[in-house]
């Protein structure tokens, strides 16, 4: 594995790592500060280590870019969709 293979897997490592555990506690911060739907949250944060390390070692970026949103450029209705369910697991 190359040195670049090697940082992208760690890279890829630790923002799946992040993305998960803010998945499994906030949902709906998870789908705003990482861009998911309500699916692609809630799997998430069912992946084990081991999901994520063979996810990570695909030698592709999982990092996203995003540009800078302001609040008024901020889709509520995604938001406002996923809440009820928050609300119900408390």
């Amino acid at each position: 594995m190359s040195t670049l293979d090697h940082d992208l897997a760690r890279l890829n490592f630790e923002y799946l790592l992040l993305a998960r555990e803010c998945a499994r506690s906030n949902p709906v911060e998870a789908a705003w500060r990482f861009d998911m739907d309500r699916g692609q949250t809630e799997i998430l944060a069912t992946l084990t280590i081991e999901k994520i390390r063979e996810l990570a070692d695909n030698c592709r970026a999982a990092v996203k870019l995003l540009p800078f949103k302001s609040p008024e450029n901020v889709s509520v209705g995604l938001y406002s969709a996923m809440l009820p369910t928050v609300a119900e697991s408390v």
